[in-house]
């Protein structure tokens, strides 16, 4: 007898290396101290997902994220994990690891074969006769069943089975095959920054970075593209005018001893164009062209200002720190400030994705979301108060001034908080007209 035992291991992230076995009870990952797998990261929800044993099955599910639990690059709401699968939360990559554990010796050892006896087949004397298992061949009996229904159903329905047929092929004509390869380096003595994106004709977008002057900075991401995403794609591109593009356009290195250069080759049906610049401004057919392939593959893949070096994501993170920490300090002046201190801090954060080690400013910048976080719930709490107080007093007008406050307070209309806020500002703002006649 044996049993199956799972381990999580951190493969990419600030915790690399770590290793967390799943337990009976399972295991919590998050934001939060609370969590089981606490990972301080502005990606992740305070409780993000939950890893359970269902039986000898590995499961993990999405407690309402709001940047998604994936599972081999697709999100999930919940999923049956298997070895060497991969579950992507915010910054960290985590890789499912599986052993049997044998059960201990003697557990099951010399227990008594479980015997139900219904009196039947007896021989004279008692003696009992081994009787060969009647429920197999019921089982075989009803499957031959099924299988001959399912049989003559396909059979006395040729209709179906010829559309069916006419479907698959004209599925494959109704769109042509597009094929994309984009490279841009950037190249000094003190570094060489190489971005490609290749499309491949089985639909697979994949985009890799190597980057030497970001301590050695390599991105591997790829994800199967929906087809009706490959058409609107596909439809754009002929639509963009690349295929008129001259096949080189050189200039003069603003500095000497530098690089900047794009090349795009795509090929859509039997039609292919290559377009290289070099050292130059883009045309801007060239330009818009691949400012839409790189925004595209920066929502397929969700990772955010991809394009960028190392050294450009470290200056744009601390800028959106600076931004920060004005907003903060600045929360007595304006109600939506500490709000938008923390979309400052995301920014930092998102600029830092695929950054590693990170900068020495980067626990700054975890600290500070955790604390305008913090803030901001101890303000809406009270505010909220102060709102529904004058609502029971049926103080309409400072009902509809803490109402109004408190929308200022969470501006984010997808945000529940501030959907709650409107809809009783509504109700508030109806009751204070009728007052008023």
């Amino acid at each position: 007898m044996s049993t199956h035992s799972y381990a999580l291991v951190i493969d990419d992230g600030p915790f690399k290396g770590h290793r967390y076995p799943v337990t009976p009870a399972g295991l919590k990952l998050g934001r939060s101290s609370q969590c089981d797998i606490s990972i301080k990261d502005l990606l992740l929800s305070r409780s993000h997902c939950r890893f359970e044993l269902r039986g000898e099955e590995l499961w993990v599910i999405d407690l309402a994220s709001a940047n998604q639990t994936l599972v081999n690059e697709t999100a999930v709401d919940e999923a049956r994990l298997a070895p060497n699968d991969l579950v992507k939360v915010g910054q960290t990559v985590l890789r499912v690891e599986e052993t049997e554990v044998a059960a201990p010796p003697g557990e099951n050892a010399g227990a008594p074969e479980v015997v139900i006896d219904l009196g039947f087949g007896k021989e004279e004397g008692g003696t009992a006769r081994a009787k060969k298992p009647f429920l197999r061949p019921v089982m075989w009996t009803l499957v031959a069943v099924l299988i001959l229904i399912t049989g003559t159903t396909l059979i006395l329905d040729p209709a179906n089975r010829a559309r069916e047929a006419a479907a698959k092929p004209q599925a494959i004509e109704q769109s042509k095959t597009l094929l994309i390869r984009y490279e841009k380096v950037e190249a000094s003595t003190a570094n060489i920054f190489r971005y490609e994106l290749t499309l491949s004709p089985d639909g697979v977008l994949a985009v890799k970075i190597d980057d030497l002057a970001g301590k050695d900075r390599h991105v591997r991401k790829e994800k199967k593209v929906d087809p009706e995403l490959l058409s609107e794609l596909s439809g754009s591109i002929e639509n963009s005018g690349f295929f008129s593009l001259d096949k080189a356009y050189t200039g003069f290195a603003a500095k000497p001893n530098t690089l900047n250069e794009w090349t795009l080759t795509v090929a859509i049906g039997k039609k292919a164009h290559t377009c290289r610049v070099t050292n130059r401004l883009e045309p801007e057919t060239f330009k818009a062209l691949r400012e839409k392939l790189e925004t595209f593959s920066k929502n397929e893949l969700g990772i955010w200002a991809i394009q960028f070096s190392a050294d450009k994501l470290t200056a744009l993170a601390r800028d959106a720190l600076a931004v920060a920490r004005k907003k903060y300090d600045e929360r007595e002046v304006k109600y939506g400030n500490i709000f938008e201190a923390m979309r400052s801090y995301q920014e930092a954060i998102f600029y830092l994705d695929t950054v590693n080690p990170k900068p020495d400013f980067y626990t700054e910048i975890m600290d500070g979301f955790e604390a305008a976080e913090n803030e901001l719930g101890k303000r809406y709490e009270d505010q909220r108060f102060r709102a529904n107080r004058a609502i029971n007093l049926s103080d309409w007008a400072v009902a509809a001034r803490e109402l109004k406050i408190l929308c200022e307070l969470i501006p984010d209309r997808a945000d529940s908080r501030h959907q709650e806020a409107v809809r009783n500002l509504i109700d508030v703002e109806s009751r204070l007209k009728k007052s008023r006649r």
